[in-house]
């Protein structure tokens, strides 16, 4: 498992074209990957054990992306001016993780962070052949149902919440539909955008069942993974996040 971190040239195009659509940005990080093996039947993300965040900060406008991965990442795939030059950081700065990750015990608290699209499912009658619709996803709106959505991730998760704020006042993910088969349509049958809400989680965390813990550290939480959603990040709670 492999950690990575980006900071971004704000100048560069193809940066300001993927920061305004988050399907641009999924494919400009897919270059760092060979080809998907297609026997599987499983898409890159899954492939690739990938999960990402971005962050921007308001005071500096560093624009920063932190990629999680099973597979280590070629950087120098990226288009040329794509990372931000002349730091004193290390620019791409990549490290192994996994074993951190094997150093995790039950009853730990960790710092953590998480950006995530709460989500619940409707319209998931069974059908009259009995199979269940999958329905569709629904944006969680209210703060409370959000913590809820949270708490209930963090049970099956291997963990319990011990400390926690939330912040909705970020910018949200689009994406125009810029291929037919992808689904994005509306009651006329017309390609539509998609919008993910965001919502950045941040406390304190008790590790409960260190197994299942490293699991949800590798496959992420919650929905739209694929657009930047679902990367639980954890430091030492006695370290500053």
């Amino acid at each position: 498992m492999y950690l990575s971190r980006l900071i971004l040239n704000p100048r560069s195009r193809q940066v300001q074209k993927d920061l305004s659509d988050c399907q641009y940005l999924h494919c400009t990080i897919l270059r760092a990957f060979p080809q998907i093996d297609k026997t599987p039947n499983l898409g890159a993300r899954a492939q690739f054990g990938l999960l990402y965040r971005l962050e921007i900060n308001n005071h500096t406008g560093e624009v920063v992306i932190l990629v999680q991965s099973h597979t280590i990442p070629n950087w120098e795939a990226l288009p040329k001016g794509y990372l931000a030059e002349n730091l004193e950081a290390q620019n791409p700065a990549c490290k192994p993780v996994a074993e951190v990750f094997k150093q995790l015990k039950t009853g730990m608290r960790l710092v953590f962070r998480l950006r995530a699209n709460p989500t619940r499912k409707i319209e998931t009658k069974s059908k009259a052949s009995g199979q269940k619709s999958n329905g569709k996803r629904i944006e969680l709106q209210k703060e409370s149902e959000q913590i809820d959505w949270l708490k209930r991730k963090a049970k099956i998760g291997g963990f319990r919440l011990l400390s926690l704020k939330s912040e909705t006042n970020l910018f949200n993910l689009d994406s125009q539909p810029i291929a037919k088969d992808i689904g994005w349509r509306g009651n006329n049958n017309e390609l539509q955008k998609l919008t993910f809400g965001a919502v950045l989680f941040q406390g304190v965390l008790e590790i409960t069942n260190t197994e299942v813990f490293q699991q949800t550290l590798c496959n992420g939480i919650g929905s739209g993974k694929s657009y930047g959603f679902g990367l639980l990040s954890i430091a030492s709670a006695n370290v500053a996040n």
